[in-house]
């Protein structure tokens, strides 16, 4: 939710920049929980989205925070983009729901198919779904239903997405689990490759993969899809607030062309022999690696480095 606020804000002009996360920390640490059957909480301290001993999550701890800015901007200032976002949706299941904690298929697909609207993509060129996955008997085969139910208005392909969750390997963060998912979805684009969803053996006896557009991808494998690899995250709360959006591998940079302006250099130590050693040996450098561009040289002497007493150009 905090994501797509921040995405609205910037697409708003509100902002140029805006940094969107979440933090759960739990206090005491050191404490157990009662499972209830057909509870949230797992019996054994395991979690197993989407499997048919799935019997409840786990609670994580953690924090996570994404910087977002229009891609505009992103690739005129030479940003480092791991991702991009390409359409959210936010909606709350509100009277549709059977209780206050009961997830609706109708609530979740809504939030789903909105940003696929807003994203203007088609779902058979969405390859991985970061998925809620809370590992309970009821809400896994929900999410399965939701996310099928808005796949199937614009594909008839099976078994063709690879679907996961991160809460497999540090449990449910609470108010930072999307934000976590998103960190996962990114550098996954970023190397191109789709992570496994771990504790997978046997598929909920309530969930018809087959006939679904998706899979459990249960190792690691090359993410081979058509450019550019596009993936979604949901993030559903409790109270019946549901969040999704759909992200893009960031694209290429353009070729810097070689600068054959002057450059300033930059040095600082904290005596004058370490700084004299200092430019002998960026001399040396320049001198065995004659290709490197001096302006990104430059660069990173005067933005990565702090400044000490002794100080050189």
């Amino acid at each position: 939710v905090a994501i797509a606020q921040a995405c609205q804000s910037l697409v708003r002009g509100q902002c140029d920049m805006a940094l969107a996360g979440g933090v759960t920390l739990k206090l005491p640490q050191n404490r157990g929980s009662l499972y209830t059957e057909g509870g949230m909480v797992s019996p054994d301290g395991v979690g197993r989205t989407f499997d048919a001993q799935a019997r409840g999550t786990v609670c994580g701890e953690g924090c996570g925070v994404v910087l977002l800015k229009r891609v505009d901007d992103a690739l005129a200032d030479g940003d480092d983009i791991y991702a991009v976002i390409k359409g959210w949706g936010l909606n709350n299941d509100g009277r549709a729901k059977l209780g206050y904690t009961a997830p609706s298929v109708e609530g979740q697909s809504g939030a789903i198919a909105m940003a696929h609207r807003a994203s203007g993509f088609e779902a058979d060129t969405i390859t991985l779904i970061e998925a809620h996955g809370t590992g309970t008997s009821l809400g896994d085969p929900i999410e399965i239903e939701s996310l099928s139910r808005v796949f199937r208005q614009t594909t008839d392909k099976r078994q063709y997405c690879a679907i996961g969750s991160l809460k497999t390997n540090i449990g449910h963060l609470d108010v930072a689990a999307g934000v976590t998912g998103l960190i996962k979805t990114s550098l996954a684009l970023r190397n191109r490759v789709l992570p496994p969803s771990l504790n997978y053996e046997q598929p909920n006896p309530n969930i018809d993969f087959e006939s679904s557009p998706f899979f459990v991808n249960t190792q690691l494998r090359d993410w081979e899809a058509p450019f550019p690899r596009r993936a979604g995250l949901s993030s559903f709360g409790v109270g019946g607030t549901n969040a999704h959006v759909v992200i893009e591998e960031a694209p290429p940079l353009a070729e810097t062309t070689p600068q054959t302006a002057p450059q300033l250099l930059l040095l600082s130590a904290r005596s004058a022999t370490a700084l004299e050693a200092q430019r002998l040996a960026l001399v040396e450098h320049l001198q065995d690696h004659p290709l490197l561009d001096l302006a990104d040289v430059a660069f990173t002497l005067q933005t990565g480095r702090k400044t000490f007493n002794y100080s050189l150009a």
